[in-house]
């Protein structure tokens, strides 16, 4: 990345714009190797002021992939703390500027979920979902909203009567060794 990505003049802009960038050696500093789990290299992580982990992404992408993963952090970043304008502004950015990049399904579903939380408009989420489903058929993010059977007549949520259903928390602890 240090020769390809990161010399980038639209990199080097982007993160001077939205970061204070920190490259940390792994080999001379395992106290925040440990902390942030990192496993691989290069691990990216979008952190907050506090150094809370909002977003991580690992491996070599091209700039034309990393500014969209970065925009996307922030946006997963502000979704999590419950800024949904700025989170929907970010979500949107990406979906809006980088429409064929990799990350560009996964912007479009948090879209839908944070303009929805933002004002309990089904609507919006079906809206965003709608468009998932069209622009990004073949992506596993599709695969997570086909439960919404947006295109078949007499689904109740067609007629206004769709609610969101039991909101869950699945936890698989692993056995063995942790």
């Amino acid at each position: 990345m240090g020769t390809v990505t990161y010399p980038d003049s639209a990199v080097i802009n982007y993160i001077s714009k939205n970061f204070i960038p920190l490259q940390i050696n792994v080999q001379t500093n395992s106290e925040i190797v440990n902390k942030y789990r990192v496993f691989w290299t290069p691990t990216i992580l979008i952190l907050d002021t506090n150094g809370t982990e909002y977003y991580r992404f690992n491996g070599f992408l091209p700039p034309g992939e990393f500014i969209p993963q970065l925009e996307f952090g922030l946006g997963m970043m502000a979704l999590e703390k419950q800024d949904y304008k700025t989170a929907s502004a970010q979500l949107k950015s990406v979906v809006d500027k980088y429409t064929r990049s990799d990350i560009a399904p996964q912007a479009q579903y948090w879209l839908g979920v944070s303009e929805y939380k933002a004002a309990h408009n089904v609507e919006a989420l079906l809206n965003a979902w709608r468009k998932l489903k069209k622009d990004y058929p073949d992506s596993i993010w599709e695969k997570k909203v086909s439960f919404v059977k947006l295109y078949y007549p007499g689904v109740s949520f067609l007629s206004g009567n769709f609610k969101l259903g039991l909101r869950q928390l699945i936890l698989f602890a692993c056995r063995g060794n942790s």
